[in-house]
Formats: C-alpha cells, structure tokens, sequence
C-alpha cells in the first residue's frame, strides 16, 4: 500500500516525493593492475596456445618424418 493511497499528511516528507524513481546503479571501480594478475593473464594465453598447438604436434611430426 502506497502512502499516497490516503490522505498524506507527510507533505515534502513523503517518501514517494523524496526517492528517487529509479536508483542509478553505478559500475564497480576496475581492479588495479597487479603483477600477478598480469603474469596469470600471460600464463592462460599460453595455456591456451599449448591447448590448442599440442593435438597438432602428432601430424606435424608425421609430415616431418616422413620418407
């Protein structure tokens, strides 16, 4: 129940008045850059060479030692 639904008697008190219609959400503040983080962030670029480089190093060697 809203206190507008009845006689207010609040005036310029009245929460409805005082809120704001839509609360602004603001975004979380960035990390700072850290030496772990950039050193993890290197470690899953390679991680994800390695991935992706290591099913392919059977046919490379095929295609290499072959007569």
């Amino acid at each position: 129940m809203n206190c507008c639904d009845y006689d207010c008697i609040q005036g310029r008190d009245c929460p409805a008045r005082v809120a704001k219609a839509k609360p602004v959400m603001l975004a979380a503040e960035a990390l700072p850059p850290s030496t772990w983080r950039l050193s993890l962030r290197v470690w899953t670029w390679w991680m994800l060479v390695a991935a992706v480089a290591v099913p392919y190093i059977p046919v490379l060697a095929y295609f290499a030692l072959r007569e």
